[in-house]
């Protein structure tokens, strides 16, 4: 088996709000300098495309994120890795990263 999944009902017909003011109100800021570090120490070591985790606050379950490309990429958006994607997929890897942060203590 390689793959492994679960439906769940489709939630309620709640509309997701952006927030008004950013960083969002009530949200602690994260200190994400040894992201990386941490990732690598893990086994998991990403390329300097592949860091993009800029920002990261936090507020009761939620993980709110500033990602972005490093500049020589994001300056060709038609060009390059990213090439023919909706979203660059070295932008769309940064923002799961900042999943990790919702709840540092928890185990796995």
């Amino acid at each position: 088996m390689h793959a492994r999944g679960v439906l769940a009902p489709e939630a309620a017909d709640e509309p997701v709000s952006e927030p008004t003011t950013w960083p969002p109100v009530d949200a602690e800021k994260v200190d994400v300098s040894a992201l990386y570090d941490e990732f690598a120490a893990a086994g998991y070591d990403y390329g300097p495309l592949f860091q993009g985790v800029r920002a990261v606050w936090r507020r009761s379950g939620e993980v709110f994120a500033e990602v972005g490309l490093p500049h020589d990429e994001s300056t060709g958006a038609g060009a390059g890795a990213g090439a023919g994607f909706g979203v660059h997929p070295a932008l769309l890897d940064a923002a799961l990263h900042a999943l990790v942060l919702i709840d540092p203590g928890a185990d796995g």
